[in-house]
Order: C-alpha cells, then structure tokens, then sequence
C-alpha cells in the first residue's frame, strides 16, 4: 500500500514540475523579443521600428511553435498520467479487497474451528453427558459445516476466475425450487430466527442447472438474513417477466450503507459500515449468484431506494417455452 502511494505521489510531482518548467517556457517565449530588445538598447544601439516589428513578429511565431509542440507533448503526458493514475486507484481497490478478503477469511476460519475445538474438548474430558452431550456434538456438527460451505465457495471462486462455471442445464420448477430451499433454511440455526414471506405465482419452468440453481437462491436468501437487522424479515418472490423468469429477494434493514450498487457482486466485496464488516462471511455469496446466473444465460442486479427500507436482488433465468403466456 506505502510503495502504491509512493509511485502516485511521485507521479504527481512529475506533472507539477512538467507545468513549472512548461509555464517558465511559456513565459520567457512570451516576453522574449522584451528581453532582447532591452539587452540591445541597453548597449546604445537604436533600432528601426521595421526591425523591432520583425523581431517581434518571429518571436511570436516561435512561441506558437512552442506552444502547440509542448501542449502535444503535455496532453500525451496529462493523458499516460491518467492511465498510470487509474490503474493505481485498481491497485489501491486489490489492496484494500485482499486485506478485507484476508481479514475475513482469517475470522471465519478461526470461529467454527474454535467453537468445534471447544465442543470436542469437552466431550472427551467427559463434561457433557445425555442430551448435553448430543447438543454439543450438534453444534460442533454446524461449525463444521459452516466451515466446509467457506472452502467450498472459495474452491468454487478460484475454479470460476479460471475455467468459468460448470452448469448443466436441464428444465426445472423454479418455483418448487425456491420453496424446498425456504423450507431448508427455515431449519437452518443461521436463517432460522427470520421471517420468510414466500409469493409464488405456481410452477415455473426454466433452463438451470439444479446445483447451481440452489447456490443461488440459497445464498441470496441467507445474505437478505444476514443484513436484515435484529429482526429479520426477508421476502423471496418468483414471477416470469416476459420471456423470463424472476427471482426477488428483498429484505427490510439498513440498505446498502457504505456499499456500492454497482460493484457488489464483485468477489470479495462487502459494504464499508462497521456492522457489515463485523458479520459473517467474506464477500462471495452475491458473486457466486451473478456469475452463476449470466452461465445460465440471466443476470443478477441490486435494487435500492425501496419504500420501507432495504434493499433487493433480482435474477433473470430463461424461462421454457411451454409456460409463456400467449
């Protein structure tokens, strides 16, 4: 990060000693004829008036040389600076995703695997018998598991930036989709304590792979949980729009504090507020969700502004032909 900085403050005192030289040329062709001039006067020599008009006249015409020649030569300059500069503002952005990505991923490794530590620690000391003893094996059982999803939607990432995602596409009801996953996550200890309103409109068929199809509505229900505030309510509506079918997850929290629209589906990406860096998770779940949507021929886009707070994300897949309306 200081050598990135260094590099883009030494690239700014080029520019400004580019304009000090470039404004002192500037100057002294200007008043050139002035200095000559009053160096020959100054020597007693009287000069015609056709003459001093000639001097003035050719120095004019050497300064508009100058001119066009050194503005070319600024502009071409102006111009490699600002690409040096936008490409330095990339890797100030890389900068700051690898250490919220580093951050992250070292705080979501280290609670499942203490918190699992803990639980199989204590039941080979023999502290929990019974049903104190099963609880503690079931929790010790999720830590794992959240564990297990992290590397997996890291494996998965690495595997998309290279090869791109592997989906098979095959004819599904998006809407049975959407309710076996509400119904998964209505028993899930991390997206349990919320409220899902589910509005369907009955089968709809698509063109999705069944794997990835889940990722998707799994991960954007669990994030809408995540940011939806002490009391989670998350509304998850699948409709067609036309020759497409539409998934809606809203939820009623904050918003996007500190977050950009535009760039939330980027990998590793998560919101500047404080509550949003303090929760769990690290940046991939809306990634995974845009990139899988576009390999089934759809998209993925935030929605903001909405009445009541919150906000949603909506994902096109290409609906079959047999449930279009006529």
């Amino acid at each position: 990060m200081d050598s990135t900085r260094r590099k883009l403050y030494s690239y700014v005192a080029v520019v400004a000693l580019y304009l000090l030289v470039f404004g002192w040329w500037l100057f002294f062709f200007y008043h050139q004829s002035d200095f000559l001039l009053r160096k020959v006067t100054a020597q007693g020599v009287v000069v015609p008036a056709e003459v001093e008009q000639a001097l003035r006249t050719a120095t004019d015409e050497s300064m508009r040389m100058f001119v066009f020649e050194g503005g070319f030569l600024g502009l071409l300059l102006l111009a490699s600076i600002a690409l040096v500069v936008r490409s330095l503002q990339r890797e100030l952005s890389v900068h700051r995703q690898q250490r919220n990505f580093l951050s992250a991923v070292t705080h979501e490794l280290k609670s499942p695997i203490a918190s699992a530590k803990l639980y199989v620690e204590s039941l080979q000391l023999g502290r929990a018998e019974g049903e104190k003893r099963e609880r503690y094996l079931r929790h010790a059982h999720q830590d794992l598991n959240r564990l297990q999803q992290m590397v997996e939607s890291l494996l998965v990432t690495a595997r998309m930036t290279t090869t791109g995602p592997d989906v098979k596409l095959r004819e599904l009801d998006l809407a049975g989709e959407a309710r076996e996953i509400a119904a998964e996550l209505a028993t899930d200890p991390q997206t349990s304590t919320a409220k899902l309103e589910l509005e369907l409109s009955g089968p709809l068929s698509v063109q999705a792979d069944p794997l990835a199809l889940r990722t998707i509505l799994r991960n954007l229900v669990s994030n809408a949980v995540k940011y939806a505030g002490p009391a989670p309510r998350v509304a998850l509506k699948v409709e067609r729009r036309g020759p497409q079918a539409l998934i809606v997850v809203r939820d009623f929290g904050p918003g996007l504090k500190g977050a950009d629209p535009r760039r939330i589906f980027d990998a590793f990406v998560r919101g500047g507020d404080e509550n949003v860096r303090t929760r769990p998770g690290v940046g991939l779940g809306l990634f995974l969700v845009a990139e899988l949507a576009r390999a089934q021929g759809g998209d993925a886009r935030a929605v903001t502004g909405l009445e009541g707070g919150g906000f949603a994300v909506e994902v096109t897949l290409p609906a079959t032909g047999k449930d279009l309306q006529s």
